[in-house]
């Protein structure tokens, strides 16, 4: 039997990258390792649990079950294999020391307390946001590691405001304490500065030493040393004073403005010593709500990074673990996301309840080379079982190249995270976080239901792919197996769009960012052997005339035999922008046989895609047949075809062509202190701003933003993700959609005249 909904807490890692997210969740196993005496590894495969583990207790089984395809340990990542584990793109720290970066989601389990807490940690680089708000979606609590180095950038701030928009309970550890240049008090302030209200730590590390190794319980007054490989808690409890008393005093303020109980303000001002045991509770409960944010100061041992094994617990590590099991949501107490039915009928909501409905979502798809494709679900409502029937749902996510579907399908093997390996179970239940085989059809963010009862989750909202890459297979071998390779790497990815251009002919990747794109390029050559080489992109262009002109076409080849002939006189001239083509028969005395004019206009059109003079479409034309001579004989359908082509090129020449280029609306949202950079970076891409408006009310969680409105070329816009992510130091977001066509400037057209 796997565990209740009130034994599991479910919390994802986010922070910027290089904060140390992964290195803690390795260590955070060791620590529960540590703590319970023996290896994670070997909890029983159900995921029960018989006794509390941790320091609560020691009720250990041994691991007989077998994960899909074996008892599965991690890859670089140190996480469930198909899962996240794979991958990682090498880079170097500033120090010159080897840096691997996570691209993947990875899950990871421990049990503490009596309790099974799930870890999702997910990737800090901003192109990989796909990730992040998968882990997201599947945590009932967000953890944010933030650097006492380096602080906290753009993305993490724009988080913070996702997370505070769905209420979804938070805190903050402020970790790498033991690197020398660290420090605490200034990366807190930036936290409750950036964050707002309810930011408090309570811990503080007592200075002392090249690093901390104890910290002052602001609650309870107890000091907490961790050294030798050992915990100890100083009793009784210190007399607060100086800054851990001013601390302590605004902490014990903000828990009672947070508490249910309206005597505690009184009593505390009336000079009441109150229970530490009251105020913990009242804590706990106000971080479950989302209200309060507690900070823990952290410091994980230079040899849990290494991977060892039997390493003690790092500094505050235990008290954050603490945290998780004592003030982090079950699944019962968060809120599930709202339901319909496949067709978008209302259906009676679920609760995080196992003997109700079955609902569960794929947070992530992912394909093992052994295995096969394998699925990472949260249960929401009801048990999941292998091979059972199932309803797999998925809509609202058309426009990016993943079609509605609804089909029944069979679950293979379920296994479930146990440290950081995988183990077949028997039963996942609402609450739990799963990885389940065999589901052919399902991608990333589909619902899965019972067959005889379908419900469907709401698509995630998950930021467009705005970065195109023009991609080409340099060998036929390549070709013939690109289209199924694509399809399963887009059924992974909901951030990757892969779309045909239709005029320029080129295969274009569109993502998050070169990272994001790199990574998809590495995973094609190496699950799928296709290689594929980025090409530079073409911006399909139109071409139309400066004036009007006049211009006659002859075609007159007659030397025996049937020959051909055929006369035409035309005159063009330019239309406004976005009125397209006109064709006007002003022919009269039937100069031109009647029965010839729709071939003149065929002709016209033929030359009209053919382009002008660089080869692009020409627009925006009116051309009128004002005469024309015709053979008795000789005269045919492509004579006068070739005849109007030749008249319309005549005309061409004698106007003058003008090159057109596509322009996009674009709106761009960021926060005010950028707006200024923003407007530069517009105008240096010959746009020009149209409008601006303030978005929201601004405030403590959500700073104020304004919205941009401009009008960019399209030329200029095909690296602006990433552009724009350097300008706003990764707080801006922009939309784009086409608005028409405008004349490239006369210094510019050899620039695109090159790329036809």
């Amino acid at each position: 039997m796997s565990a209740t909904p009130c034994e599991v807490r479910n919390v994802v890692l986010v922070g910027h990258t290089g904060a140390g997210k992964t290195t803690l969740l390795r260590h955070l196993l060791q620590v529960a390792e540590f703590l319970d005496g023996q290896p994670a590894t070997t909890m029983p495969a159900n995921g029960n649990g018989n006794g509390n583990g941790g320091k609560g207790g020691n009720g250990r089984a041994n691991t007989n079950g077998r994960g899909a395809g074996g008892q599965a340990r991690a890859g670089a990542d140190g996480g469930a294999p198909g899962v996240g584990a794979a991958g990682g793109g090498a880079g170097a720290s500033p120090g010159g020391e080897p840096a691997q970066r996570s691209i993947s989601l990875v899950l990871a389990s421990l049990r503490h307390r009596g309790l099974a807490v799930n870890l999702l940690d997910t990737p800090g680089y901003p192109d990989f946001v796909g990730e992040l708000r998968a882990g997201l979606r599947a945590a009932d609590a967000a953890l944010f590691v933030i650097s006492a180095l380096e602080g906290i950038d753009g993305s993490t701030r724009m988080l913070w405001e996702e997370c505070a928009t769905v209420g979804m309970p938070r805190a903050i550890a402020i970790t790498r304490l033991d690197h020398p240049r660290a420090d605490f008090d200034a990366t807190l302030l930036a936290c409750q500065e950036t964050f707002g209200a309810g930011v408090l730590p309570v811990y503080l590390p007592e200075p002392g030493g090249a690093e901390p190794s104890r910290l002052v319980a602001l609650l309870t007054g107890r000091v907490v040393e961790y050294s030798a490989g050992t915990r100890r808690e100083q009793e009784p409890p210190a007399e607060l004073t100086g800054a851990a008393g001013a601390a302590r005093g605004a902490l014990v303020e903000g828990i009672i403005a947070e508490s249910e109980d309206e005597s505690l303000l009184e009593r505390y001002l009336g000079g009441e010593e109150l229970d530490p045991k009251m105020l913990l509770d009242d804590l706990e409960t106000a971080v479950a709500r989302g209200s309060f944010y507690p900070v823990l100061p952290l410091a994980v041992p230079s040899r849990a990074a290494a991977g060892a094994r039997g390493v003690p617990p790092g500094l505050g590590t235990v008290e954050l673990l603490d945290l998780f099991a004592h003030a982090f949501p079950s699944p019962r107490e968060h809120p599930l996301p709202s339901l319909t039915r496949p067709d978008g009928s209302p259906c009676p909501p679920a609760v995080g309840d196992p003997a109700g409905p079955l609902v569960a979502e794929i947070v992530r798809t992912t394909t093992d080379p052994y295995i096969g494709r394998m699925s990472l679900v949260r249960v929401f409502s009801g048990i999941l079982r292998p091979d059972a029937a199932v309803h797999v749902s998925g809509h609202g996510r058309a426009a990016a190249g993943h079609p509605d579907h609804d089909d029944d399908e069979r679950v293979g093997a379920l296994s479930q995270a146990v440290g950081i390996a995988l183990h077949s179970v028997d039963e996942c239940a609402a609450g739990g976080i799963c990885v389940i085989t065999r589901l052919s059809t399902a991608e990333t963010g589909d619902t899965l239901s019972d067959p005889a009862d379908p419900r469907h989750l709401p698509a995630w909202t998950m930021p467009e792919p705005l970065l195109p890459v023009a991609v080409r297979a340099p060998a036929r071998s390549d070709e013939s197996k690109l289209s199924a390779a694509l399809g399963r790497v887009c059924a992974e990815d909901p951030t990757l769009t892969v779309t045909q251009d239709t005029e320029t002919g080129q295969l274009v990747l569109w993502s998050m960012g070169e990272a994001h794109c790199d990574v998809v390029l590495d995973r094609l050559r190496e699950r799928f052997g296709v290689t594929l080489e980025k090409i530079p992109l073409r911006v399909p262009m139109r071409e139309t005339l400066r004036g009007p002109a006049e211009g006659v076409g002859r075609l007159v080849k007659q030397s025996g035999g049937h020959g051909q002939y055929a006369i035409c006189r035309l005159k063009v001239e330019p239309l406004p922008a976005g009125s397209g083509f006109e064709f006007v028969d002003e022919v009269v005395g039937g100069a031109v046989p009647r029965q010839f004019i729709p071939s003149v206009e065929k002709g016209v059109r033929a030359q009209l895609e053919r382009g002008l003079e660089a080869g692009f479409p020409a627009v925006d034309l009116r051309v009128r047949l004002v005469d024309g001579k015709a053979h008795s004989v000789d005269s045919s359908d492509m004579a006068f075809q070739a005849a109007g082509g030749l008249a319309l090129r005549e005309a061409a020449r004698a106007a003058g062509v003008v090159l057109l280029e596509p322009v996009l609306e674009v709106h761009v949202t960021v926060p005010d202190e950028h707006v200024g950079a923003v407007m530069s970076d517009v105008s240096a891409r010959r746009g020009r701003v149209v409008g601006m408006a303030p978005v929201g009310n601004g405030g403590p969680e959500v700073p104020a933003r304004t919205a941009i409105h401009a009008e960019i070329p399209a030329a200029e816009m095909t690296r602006y993700a990433v552009d724009l992510r350097s300008v706003s130091h990764g707080t801006g977001v922009f939309s784009r959609r086409p608005l028409g066509y405008e004349p490239v400037p006369d210094h510019l057209t050899a620039r695109f005249t090159e790329q036809s």
